[in-house]
């Protein structure tokens, strides 16, 4: 479990000192780990003592480009400004997201992207999106998905960036019960946990397309990284 690690830089030639011999890097990539589930919390509760507003208000209705998204998804007033409260919550909390849609923030150019549960929903979609039944995953083609929750309830954190991902720079370390990986045919995804002291441990790894509705109380919220493809 992450407990938290200082800013630094490595090579990526000594990578695997620190890491394990099954992290995989190439000469060229430099990891930066920033942010624990710790810093996460602390920003929003900050917000929230101090009522802080992010780059939407919390205390304001849902931001005009997405009333009609509101309105599609049949939500009332109170629905949607509930629901906008914890879009501003996530973005205050882990800077450089943009909020792309009623329930959804996008990071690096929508590489990555959260969605949450629309009010009286389990399992989280985009505003359009079908539904899936009750214990079926549902990340798009291409992608990989990690969600909060069993059975693939929850907020949704969707990934086509090939590319070693800290959950903690999105606000998810510490906070996956069930996954997809929906990416092309024999496509791995890596999965990763911070010991604490000075490596990434490998809790598992999946070949799409696979799935699992809930990772095991000896894995439960404990990814703090992944590789995807």
């Amino acid at each position: 479990m992450a407990t938290g690690w200082n800013c630094w830089q490595c090579r990526a030639s000594e990578i695997p000192k620190y890491f394990g011999s099954n992290f995989r890097t190439d000469e060229s990539r430099v990891l930066v780990h920033r942010f624990t589930k710790w810093s996460v919390a602390l920003a929003a509760a900050a917000m929230a003592v101090m009522g802080l507003a992010g780059p939407t208000s919390a205390s304001t209705s849902v931001q005009p480009a997405f009333a009609a998204q509101a309105a599609q998804a049949g939500l009332d007033k109170a629905e949607a400004a509930g629901l906008q409260r914890e879009v501003d919550a996530q973005l205050a909390a882990v800077p450089g997201g943009e909020q792309t849609g009623l329930n959804e923030i996008s990071w690096r150019g929508g590489k990555a992207v959260m969605t949450f549960p629309l009010p009286g929903e389990k399992k989280a979609r985009a505003v359009g999106e079908a539904f899936a039944p009750a214990g079926s995953p549902n990340c798009s083609y291409l992608w990989t998905c990690l969600y909060e929750h069993a059975n693939f309830d929850g907020r949704r954190l969707t990934w086509s960036d090939c590319n070693f991902v800290n959950l903690a720079d999105w606000g998810f370390n510490d906070q996956t019960t069930s996954w997809h990986n929906n990416q092309s045919s024999g496509t791995q995804t890596t999965v990763y946990n911070w010991n604490g002291v000075n490596a990434w441990v490998v809790l598992w790894t999946s070949t799409a397309p696979s799935a699992s509705s809930n990772v095991g109380s000896a894995n439960n919220d404990k990814a703090d990284g992944l590789w995807v493809c």
